[in-house]
């Protein structure tokens, strides 16, 4: 292949990336506006605590979700590669295993809810609440179900639309059902309100995935030797799953064990606003793992690794203004909600702080599972799991939420460390490129001076000097950070 050829194939595959990415931006932006939503309206309603008492159910339901990723990743891996038949029979195969999971959860979640409340911040009469949560995380990982295929079929509009709007949009109109309807907004009662709303948005995806695509339930006895490949695929990446979940997730496990409820939920909500920072990682996320898998397929690591530094880098170019924007006004942003949350602010800076560095590394994780480097994974996040959930714990139990974000922070280091190294020494693949270095050097002054000016000069002047920093630097970003295959893949976008 001629290097003209080459440039020209990277530029197709990268428009695809980022013409798809926006799908999912979208629908990432629309999830975080969503989730906000539900904390305003509870927090308005209720005051900050019951938030704090609703954040464990939410959270609660979020871990729920990564138990089944594995399957997912399943999915991901091998449905790309086999027949229209063979995947109708994986689609009842994945099904059947996200019905197990949710027996092998909710059943000790039932059965010991009396245990969980008393060694969480929830009090005794939230029991009633634990059943129907438990009964309602069915439906939850049958969404999950739906957009796992879709992301499998590269059909990344319904993937986004099931998986990053209907889950929050069930919250909302959970709660917003219960309040506009004059009922008591109890928490028992919101939380069958939620459920009745995911039900519904349940049927509503599996009617979008038979009207969309080609997939049914197919008969589990056929296909025998693709099903095995899926399941013992499935089954290493739902080791690396749930070890994930350990170091990513438990920090939601220590919030509800630690915290009081008022403060577990400023955490939470310090961890929705966050998570904004992912935004342009969130869209490639989407739809990096398939076309990832297909290149490794292929023998092609070469075009992988050029397309993991180019979505790394576009992902931390554009994402650093966010950040330097949500670390100076994060009082503020708290404050929305509620002026006990304000307090929390250098909580929430520190989470801002970790979402920046796991943006740095852009999508290691999924890379390492699409390059058949599952076993390795699994190990590396052993490791990670050993050293993340003490240090939650002591960091926590000594300083309170501050020692909480501070964990969160550390643990996203040392898991992107660990599986970046990894997938360097087995494939050579790296995300960091000189362009990545000068934005990350660029936002920590940039962070200093728009406190200082914010100090100074107040809000209202400070945000219009933040407004034309963000202007300056979008043009140094066109100009120096952004190589020629970034913009040409921004104008094919543009011009969609």
């Amino acid at each position: 292949m001629t290097a003209a050829a080459q440039t020209e194939d990277d530029d197709e595959l990268l428009a695809e990336v980022v013409e798809k990415s926006a799908v999912g931006i979208v629908a990432f932006i629309s999830e975080r506006l969503l989730l906000f939503a539900v904390a305003y309206a509870v927090a308005g309603v209720s005051g900050a605590a019951a938030y704090g008492f609703l954040s464990v159910f939410i959270r609660g339901e979020t871990i729920s979700r990564n138990l089944v990723a594995g399957i997912g990743d399943g999915y991901t891996r091998i449905v790309p590669n086999v027949s229209s038949s063979a995947q109708q029979t994986l689609m009842s195969a994945g099904t059947v295993g996200y019905v197990c999971i949710w027996i092998v959860v909710a059943m000790p979640v039932i059965m010991f809810r009396d245990r969980l409340v008393e060694l969480t911040l929830l009090q005794p009469r939230h029991e009633a609440v634990v059943v129907i949560f438990a009964v309602g995380l069915l439906p939850f990982l049958l969404l999950r179900d739906l957009r796992d295929m879709f992301r499998a079929l590269r059909r990344i509009r319904l993937a986004m639309l099931v998986s990053r709007v209907f889950a929050p949009l069930a919250l909302l109109v959970g709660v917003l059902a219960i309040s506009v309807g004059g009922i008591t907004s109890s928490l028992l009662n919101l939380w069958v309100g939620i459920v009745g709303a995911v039900v519904l948005l349940v049927a509503i995806g599996t009617w979008l995935l038979f009207r969309f695509t080609d997939i049914r339930f197919g008969s589990l006895g056929s296909h025998r030797g693709v099903v095995q490949r899926f399941l013992t695929y499935a089954a290493s990446t739902t080791g690396v799953a749930v070890l994930e979940l350990v170091q990513r997730r438990a920090v939601f496990v220590v919030m509800s064990v630690y915290l009081s409820p008022v403060v577990a939920g400023a955490f939470s909500l310090s961890v929705v606003v966050a998570l904004t920072v992912r935004w342009p990682l969130s869209g490639v996320n989407g739809i990096l793992p398939p076309i990832a898998a297909s290149l490794y397929s292929d023998g092609d690591t070469q075009r992988l690794h050029r397309l993991y530094q180019q979505t790394s880098r576009l992902a931390i170019v554009v994402t650093t203004p966010v950040f330097v924007v949500g670390y100076t006004y994060a009082p503020e942003l708290l404050g929305v909600i509620s002026d006990a949350y304000a307090q929390q602010a250098a909580v929430l800076r520190v989470v801002l702080g970790a979402q920046y560095v796991a943006t740095i590394f852009g999508s290691v994780g999924l890379l390492l599972l699409m390059t058949d480097n599952e076993r390795a994974s699994l190990l590396t996040q052993v490791f990670n799991a050993a050293v993340a959930l003490p240090l939650m714990v002591t960091f926590t139990t000594g300083y309170g939420a501050i020692g909480l974000g501070v964990a969160y922070l550390l643990s996203v280091v040392l898991n992107n460390t660990t599986e970046l190294a990894v997938l360097y020494f087995r494939d050579g693949l790296t995300p960091f490129s000189r362009q990545q270095v000068y934005a990350i050097a660029l936002s920590c002054p940039a962070v200093y001076a728009c406190q200082v000016i914010k100090s100074i000069a107040g809000i209202r002047v400070s945000l219009v000097f933040v407004s034309l920093a963000v202007a300056v630097y979008l043009w140094f970003g066109k100009r120096v950070l952004l190589r020629s295959v970034d913009t040409r893949a921004m104008r094919a976008l543009i011009a969609e």
